[in-house]
């Protein structure tokens, strides 16, 4: 059997729902385009300066003319340090078998692709299809982490592929929508660290994988989006993304023996079926556009994420027995952002932006897998028109994320970190 990491990253890419850290609240990505993070996606669904609108709004294809297309991807370099404060035993332990308790810069560099293309139909219609990601995380923890029942590594990629269309019902109005087929791929590996020193009777070394936990799955859903236009200088759009539900099937492993009781199942090492319920967040968002003058607009957006449906990891075993559990209990989350865009001459356009993203994560359920805070986000972004099809996008980004106390399952920690992100795209019209 081909072994596939459930990586139940708890979630929280690379286009994979990608990415750690410190994107967006807990595991979300907002890296939808280049364009945007130039104004901290703020007004990303009324904007349709490309292609790349239709990750955010299908309704607003039916500002296009001509065929589009927009590809491009984020870099994406979160800077995430966990300090452990260890009680007297654990450092004790920990000192006797030289296990780690400071880790350097836990959430992996990812680079985030994405992929839009438009295509009119006549003045009504218009169809379209992107490929990108929502959600996503990488973190990595040393193999003897002294708090290797909690460290380790985890995992989550999703890439989504959307085919939608649009419908133009009158001057002012669009309505548009899409179908979402989501692929997720997982793996969540913890170590036995202190508990191998605590507990010698086990026959473990630090190093040993206490939990090895992967898996994939293809899940299914929907969204829609509508375009209200005050006129060609004045634009809103309200849009709305459906839950997709996945069931992440693969292999599950516990170097553990299996006489020993509690959570997670031992399997003395050998590899058993494995699955994982995981929802991934529906989400709501109203944007703005306004074309003040002929050189400057300015974008705004909210946008609500229902992370309320993000209560547990639990991988069940082939007798739907509990193998893993662990209580997450998400808050719904709310992201605020406003921007400018000025256009310089017929070449030049440039972007500014500032955001405000809120973390989901409760403190008392919180995770060093997850050790997600309020964060802001600073960005500066152009546009460079090499000719009147051709143009080239680039952005960057900083995101403050300051610092958060984590206390999980009897290991306390200090987290703290920032992100860089920096974004290239190319547009043509046909």
């Amino acid at each position: 059997m081909r072994k596939k990491t459930l990586t139940l990253s708890v979630l929280a890419a690379a286009v994979t729902m990608a990415t750690g850290q410190a994107q967006a609240a807990a595991f979300q990505l907002a890296e939808q385009s280049t364009t945007g993070l130039g104004r901290a996606y703020a007004g990303e669904g009324a904007a349709a300066e490309n292609a790349s609108v239709l990750g955010r709004n299908p309704a607003a294809m039916t500002l296009f003319d001509r065929s589009s297309l927009s590809a491009g991807a984020v870099y994406v370099n979160p800077e995430v340090d966990v300090e452990g404060k260890p009680t007297a035993g654990q450092a004790a332990a920990a000192g006797i078998a030289g296990l780690p308790t400071q880790s350097n810069d836990i959430a992996d560099d990812a680079v985030v692709p994405f992929f839009y293309y438009v295509q009119p139909i006549n003045e009504q219609w218009a169809a379209g299809l992107g490929i990108f990601t929502n959600y996503g995380l990488s973190t990595t923890y040393q193999d003897d982490h002294y708090a290797g029942p909690v460290a380790g590594k985890t995992s989550l990629t999703t890439i989504n592929v959307n085919p939608s269309i649009a419908y133009r019902v009158n001057p002012h109005l669009s309505l548009g929508g899409g179908f979402n087929a989501v692929y997720a791929d997982a793996e969540l590996i913890r170590h036995s660290g202190v508990a191998a020193v605590a507990n010698p009777g086990l026959g473990l070394q630090p190093t040993s994988e206490f939990v090895r936990l992967a898996g994939d799955d293809w899940g299914y859903g929907w969204n829609i989006g509508m375009l209200l236009e005050a006129d060609e200088y004045n634009r809103w759009a309200l849009t709305y993304r459906s839950e997709v539900d996945l069931t992440l099937e693969g292999d599950y492993a516990s170097a553990k023996p299996s006489v020993v009781p509690g959570l997670p199942v031992g399997t003395n090492g050998q590899t058993v079926p494995g699955k994982l319920d995981l929802t991934l967040p529906a989400i709501a968002e109203l944007s703005g556009f306004h074309q003040v003058d002929p050189a400057w607009a300015v974008h705004y957006g909210i946008m609500w994420t229902q992370w309320s449906s993000f209560e547990e990891l639990r991988a069940l075993g082939s007798n739907n027995g509990t193998l893993f559990q662990k209580d997450e209990k998400f808050d719904n989350s709310w992201r605020v952002s406003a921007g400018l865009t000025h256009q310089l001459n017929d070449q030049w356009t440039l972007r500014g932006g500032l955001a405000y993203d809120q973390s989901p994560v409760p403190e008392a359920t919180r995770s060093i897998s997850i050790p997600d805070v309020d964060r802001t986000w600073y960005t500066l972004g152009a546009t460079y028109a090499v000719s009147q099809n051709l143009s080239v996008d680039a952005a960057f980004a900083f995101l403050d994320g300051g610092k958060v106390d984590v206390v999980e399952d009897g290991f306390a920690f200090t987290s703290g970190g920032d992100a860089y992100l920096m974004g290239l795209q190319m547009n043509y019209q046909f």
